[in-house]
């Protein structure tokens, strides 16, 4: 801690000394989630880890001064320290086999959060820093700011090139790993990575969005020697056609990995997002259906088939309880939202989520015997209310029914049951 502070400290009175140009920013999160018969990396009554039955209290506090040089440039510098109370996990449980070293989904004490040099005029935007990069809907390019720590932050420089709504933009730099007991400047990145990601509005409320990435991973660690992996796909939405919407979304990965064997497979992926429904304005109500495909390993090819999420958000498109991500799923949704007044939005959805490769990894298990591929069926409801132009209410339960799947593999593995799983989550976020 006194070595954070000593770096810390110095840019701080700097700060200080040149108050009359600051402006500040930050949150205060706090959040209470309890879950039964499940964990995050376990499900049912026997997990190896944590607690099956787990209540706790998570908090999140982010402070940011941005200091402006001119009407051009500016600089940022900001912390964020993100804590979990009587979580059923310590930090060690959050050791990475990928990464060689822990990187924790919740916790992150006391850390250097966005803090970056920006340049901007009316058509180019540079940012060199530590960052969030994020796009459309999340999907591809997300914070991932459901977890306490957040999954995705950059250290990276991003131009972007703009004209009027229409955009593209063009990044690379570095994933941060989220160790809660190491100042980050003083441990190693995780993937390094680059995109391209483009805007063009070609009418009110409808816009094409074409998407390329690349991901590396050249240090051996646990699970693979190297990984070099690229990302080429589009979305496309319209929020109003004649009261319909649609969002849809394909991206194609490609590339290769080298197993710790040092023998070389071809990557193969494919992850499509398709919703759409009708906007019934007269009661406020949005009726829709949803589908999302994420492929799994094949193993009867050389071939390694898994796609994974890109850079992206799992936190709130596969079912709320986040038993799922965008890897190795077939997940059929129907839901309505109903939005009153514009403070208020609660969304119903029903998911039915099934594995493309019963072989593959799911949570923390990878059975290879698995034949059934029904994971289970999940209904949630959460509803956001914004009460002030600072706070931000949110309220939502999660029920999780097992499947085939589930019922299977208990009979192979002893810390899975087929216990149905139950999550309840209230939210508070005043932002400043």
């Amino acid at each position: 801690m006194k070595k954070v502070i000593k770096k810390v400290l110095p840019l701080l009175l700097l700060a200080s000394s040149l108050y009359a140009e600051f402006d500040y920013d930050g949150q205060v999160r706090l959040r209470y989630e309890s879950f039964d018969n499940m964990n995050e990396k376990y499900y049912g009554t026997k997990p190896a880890l944590g607690e099956a039955h787990d209540s706790y209290l998570m908090s999140r506090i982010q402070l940011g001064l941005i200091y402006n040089f001119n009407d051009n440039w500016n600089a940022k510098i900001s912390m964020q320290d993100a804590r979990v109370f009587d979580w059923g996990f310590s930090s060690d449980d959050w050791y990475n086999k990928e990464f060689e070293q822990v990187h924790s989904t919740q916790s992150d004490f006391f850390e250097l959060h966005e803090t970056f040099l920006q340049y901007k005029d009316k058509n180019v935007v540079v940012t060199a820093g530590r960052q969030k990069i994020t796009y459309g809907d999340l999907r591809v390019f997300g914070p991932g700011e459901w977890k306490n720590s957040g999954k995705w932050i950059w250290d990276a420089i991003k131009v972007s090139l703009r004209d009027g709504d229409n955009f593209v933009d063009f990044f690379y730099g570095a994933m941060m790993l989220h160790d809660p007991d190491q100042f980050s400047l003083n441990h190693r990145h995780g993937y390094y990575g680059a995109g391209m990601y483009g805007h063009y509005v070609y009418k009110k409320n409808a816009a094409i969005e074409p998407i390329l990435a690349y991901k590396l991973n050249d240090k051996r660690g646990g699970l693979y020697d190297s990984l070099e992996n690229y990302y080429a796909g589009a979305r496309a939405y319209d929020t109003d056609l004649y009261n319909w919407f649609y969002d849809m979304t394909y991206i194609k990965s490609f590339g290769d990995k080298t197993k710790l064997d040092y023998e070389k497979v071809s990557i193969n992926g494919v992850g499509i997002h398709a919703d759409g429904g009708y906007n019934f304005k007269s009661i406020d109500t949005k009726l829709g259906l949803g589908y999302t495909y994420a492929s799994g390993d094949d193993p009867n090819t050389k071939d390694d088939e898994t796609f994974d999420s890109v850079f992206g958000a799992s936190d709130k498109y596969y079912g709320r309880l986040n038993l799922m991500q965008w890897v190795n799923l077939k997940d059929y949704e129907l839901f309505a939202i109903y939005e009153p007044n514009k403070k208020t939005s609660i969304k119903l959805e029903y998911h039915k989520f099934y594995a493309d490769e019963p072989t593959n990894k799911w949570l923390s298990y990878t059975i290879s015997t698995m034949q059934d591929d029904h994971y289970g069926d999940e209904i949630d409801i959460f509803g956001t209310y914004k009460y002030s132009q600072n706070i931000d209410l949110l309220l939502g339960v999660g029920y999780f029914m097992s499947g085939g799947y589930i019922k299977e593999a208990m009979k192979t593995r002893s810390d899975i049951s087929d216990e149905n799983a139950f999550g309840l989550v209230a939210q508070f976020t005043y932002s400043f």
